[in-house]
């Protein structure tokens, strides 16, 4: 080392999976290993699209609003914002802060993707940001599949698969006799009425359960 004081760098991180795979577990264990340096000032946003009620480990159910809730039972606190507007996030952010994590991403609108590239490149700030990859339709979700191209890591965590046993489980299938609200076809806002299951046993579940919407 020279003396040159280091240069502080801005950079995105997309940890991403289906339902169940642990994708707010990987994001904590990041986020607690900034908050030992007492040079990193952390904060986590969430859109208020997201609040629902998430079953822990334990089976105590635990209302998300304005939290980031990991099934093993860690809580921590969020600041919500609008998902269509996005923009927001910069707006609630205040001098000092190093890394910004935004959870349940895929329920944001598409200029997110410009959100994460201002603070990693204009404000030089750590992004991580979580989300399904895909709805239980199988389709792409949201600003995801930009962020991922977008970002310097993904991270794509699996679930273990409740039909087999199998460690693939990549699909989040929802239950055509679930009962919750259905936003345009496509998305469920929900916990319980979800599955991690593998590729395979998606095909024989759908074929078997054909969707009603």
């Amino acid at each position: 080392m020279n003396g040159t004081p280091m240069v502080r760098a801005g950079w995105i991180e997309v940890i991403t999976g289906c339902m169940f795979a642990g994708k707010t577990e990987e994001a904590v264990k990041r986020i607690t290993k900034e908050q030992y340096s007492p040079d990193r000032h952390v904060v986590i946003f969430v859109p208020r699209k997201a609040r629902r009620c998430v079953t822990l480990a334990d089976e105590k159910e635990v209302d998300t609003t304005g939290k980031m809730v990991s099934r093993s039972g860690k809580v921590l606190e969020c600041i919500e914002f609008d998902e269509a507007t996005p923009w927001e996030i910069v707006r609630k952010l205040s001098p000092g802060v190093t890394t910004v994590v935004i959870e349940e991403a895929h329920f944001c609108d598409q200029e997110l993707v410009k959100v994460c590239k201002h603070l990693a490149e204009k404000c030089k700030i750590r992004v991580i940001v979580i989300g399904l990859d895909q709805t239980f339709d199988e389709e792409p979700f949201g600003p995801m599949p930009a962020l991922m191209s977008e970002a310097e890591y993904v991270t794509k965590e699996l679930a273990t698969c409740t039909e087999c046993g199998s460690q693939n489980a990549s699909k989040s299938w929802l239950d055509s006799r679930a009962q919750g609200d259905v936003q345009e076809g496509k998305i469920l806002v929900g916990d319980k009425q979800y599955r991690a299951v593998c590729r395979h046993c998606y095909g024989r579940l759908t074929t078997k359960y054909p969707k009603k919407i």
